[in-house]
């Protein structure tokens, strides 16, 4: 209360030592700043309002967000689970495969000495045998015993055959559990990381506007308080000039009474103012880079089709599928066999005759369509003259089908290469 009747009384003597003009121009000031700081709350409240009104609809959202992250989260349960069950399906298939590759192999190394010891020995004839013979006894012991290894020659390459065969199927379903674990690995990843971005981005978008809501209501406060020290100023100021009109009215009063008959004017009191790779043709890649392939009019059939071409010059994968066999004979041990995931022209499976060691992937890899998956061999590579692939669909053995296949890999090759 002193500090309002200083205030009041420094003012009344402001106003008494002012003119009048100079008092209306301080109210009418006042009252400007306070009429435009009114303004003023009024446009933060409305931005302070829908701001509240914004974080409120991103919390909805993120509250949205929280339940769709649940049923996600069951979704990711059930898949890890059945990721879970693929990999131990993976591994028995890894080592279903590894135990046929092995008995492939033994079953290879018993064909190849039994082949050099055919090679190396005197193979008899009916003729030498009958000769040979020393009774009829004898000669009965002598066939037999032909007839025996003969058998046994034919149990021998029926087995490597079947081994065979058994790789390639194995692989095959090797590359297609692979194939299912890699989609439900992506699909995991890329719900995740979807979730990830959208959480993330409502997250900055409500501390974005939080930030901005807390900003315009510190000003809206500080306005309010401007425009409450306005009007408590505009509220001392009248009050003082009331006080000074009434103290100018009761000394006019008492000059008038004590000038009776006098002459004199009277004063009135003044009235206050206002944000070079591999060609395709029809799903068939052209299985050489196409800068370093001669023309189709140099390629010649064979069992598939012959292209020559450089040492280490890296092959592609004509399709997508999987690597079930490698090595074929004829043309060396690199040679690969690639079981495509569909039909190309009725046939399943692809073989690359004369490959070397470089770029080569294991049996039972997946690649995809214009993936490197080995190399012309340098040199001479298997029954060759030089560098060149040899290139034709096989059974699942890795035997080729034959040169009445070669034309269509032709038509296949000369599509691609001209694509």
């Amino acid at each position: 209360m002193l500090a309002v009747l200083v205030v009041m009384c420094a003012a009344a003597v402001a106003l008494s030592s002012s003119s009048p003009a100079a008092r209306a121009a301080s109210v009418g000031q006042l009252q400007h700043k306070i009429s435009a700081g009114r303004g003023r709350i009024s446009s933060l409240s409305g931005t302070v309002g829908a701001a509240s009104q914004r974080i409120g609809q991103l919390d909805a959202n993120i509250a949205a967000l929280a339940r769709r992250l649940n049923r996600i989260q069951a979704d990711l349960v059930a898949k890890r689970a059945e990721l879970a069950k693929i990999r131990g399906e993976l591994s028995a298939a890894r080592i279903r495969l590894a135990k046929l590759v092995a008995y492939e192999t033994y079953a290879e190394q018993v064909l190849s000495k039994q082949l050099v010891a055919t090679y190396e020995s005197d193979r008899p004839n009916l003729v030498s045998v009958v000769l040979s013979a020393t009774g009829f006894q004898d000669l009965l012991n002598k066939l037999s015993f032909m007839q025996r290894v003969s058998k046994q020659d034919r149990n021998v390459v029926g087995q490597v055959r079947a081994a065979r065969r058994a790789v390639a199927a194995e692989a095959t379903a090797l590359g297609k559990l692979e194939v299912r674990q890699q989609a439900l690995v992506a699909d995991v990843l890329a719900q995740r990381n979807a979730l990830a971005r959208t959480n993330a981005s409502l997250q900055q978008q409500r501390q974005a506007v939080a930030r901005f809501r807390n900003a315009k209501a510190s000003e809206l406060a500080g306005a309010r308080a401007e425009v409450g020290h306005l009007q408590s100023q505009l509220s001392q100021l009248e009050a003082a000039q009331a006080a000074l009109a009434r103290r100018e009215a009761a000394q006019q009063s008492s000059g008038s009474s004590g000038s009776s008959g006098s002459s004199g004017s009277s004063g009135s009191a003044p009235a206050p103012a206002a944000g070079s790779g591999p060609v395709s043709s029809g799903g068939f890649t052209f299985p050489l880079p196409k800068s370093a392939a001669p023309p189709p009019g140099a390629w010649s059939p064979d069992q598939g089709v012959d292209i020559s071409a450089p040492g280490n010059t890296p092959e592609y994968a004509v399709c997508s599928g999987t690597i079930v066999l490698h090595g074929i004979g004829g043309f060396g041990p690199w040679a690969p066999v690639i079981h495509c995931d569909g039909s190309i022209d009725g046939y399943s499976y692809v073989y690359y005759g004369h490959a070397g060691p470089l770029y080569q992937l294991p049996i039972g890899t997946h690649v995809g369509a214009g993936q490197v998956m080995s190399s012309i061999g340098p040199g001479d590579v298997g029954i060759s003259t030089g560098p060149h692939l040899e290139i034709g669909f096989a059974d699942a053995s890795g035997s080729p089908i034959g040169s009445q296949t070669a034309g269509t890999m032709l038509s296949l090759l000369q599509g691609a290469y001209g694509g």
